[in-house]
C-alpha cells in the first residue's frame, strides 16, 4: 500500500513538472506575427487564465533591454530609471493588465460569450509595426455561440519583432 501512494505521489510530481515545463515552454516561444499573439489570446480567453495572458505581456527584462538600448536618452540615469520602471511594473502595469483581463471576461459574459468553446476566426491590423519597438492596433474576432465578437488592443506592442499585449484590451 505504502509503495503505491509513493508511486502514485511520484508520477503526480512527474506529471505536474511536465505541464509546468510545458506551459513555460509555450509562454516563452516567440510570437512573430499579430495573427500568432491573437490565438493566443484566444486561448488564454478559452481557459480565463489571467496567467496566461500576463505571460504575453513583456516581461521586466524585456523592457529593461529596450531601455538599454536606448540608453542615450537616459544617459547617465539608466539604471536610476530601470530601478523606477521596475517599481511602476509591479504596482501599475501588472495589476492593469490583469483587471483588464479580468473587465474583457466579465463583459464577455454579460454580452453571452462563453469564454470556454470561444473559437478564434481571425484578426484585423490597420497597420504594421515600422520599428524595433511599436504599437499597433490589433482586432481580434471570435466566435460564440453563432456570433461573431471583436476585441480590441488598441496598443499591442512589438518588441524586436516579438508581438506583446497590453494593458489597453476591451471588446468593440
Amino acid at each position: 500500500m505504502k509503495k503505491t501512494i509513493i508511486t502514485i505521489a511520484a508520477l503526480s510530481l512527474m506529471l505536474t513538472a511536465f505541464r509546468t515545463n510545458t506551459e513555460e515552454t509555450k509562454s516563452k516561444q516567440r510570437i512573430a506575427s499579430g495573427e500568432q499573439m491573437a490565438q493566443r489570446i484566444t486561448m488564454a480567453l478559452n481557459d480565463s487564465s489571467v496567467e496566461a495572458f500576463a505571460g504575453l505581456f513583456p516581461t521586466l527584462p524585456e523592457f529593461k533591454d529596450v531601455m538599454a538600448k536606448n540608453s542615450s536618452i537616459y544617459g547617465v540615469h539608466l539604471t536610476e530609471a530601470q530601478r523606477d520602471f521596475a517599481k511602476h511594473y509591479e504596482n501599475e502595469l501588472l495589476p492593469a493588465l490583469k483587471n483588464s483581463f479580468g473587465d474583457l471576461l466579465r463583459e464577455g459574459r454579460e454580452k453571452g460569450i462563453d469564454w470556454s468553446t470561444a473559437r478564434y476566426v481571425g484578426v484585423e491590423l490597420e497597420e504594421q509595426p515600422r520599428a524595433r519597438f511599436s504599437t499597433v492596433p490589433v482586432i481580434i474576432v471570435i466566435a460564440s455561440n453563432g456570433k461573431e465578437y471583436r476585441i480590441m488592443i488598441e496598443k499591442a506592442l512589438v518588441i524586436d519583432g516579438q508581438w506583446k499585449v497590453s494593458q489597453f484590451v476591451r471588446l468593440v
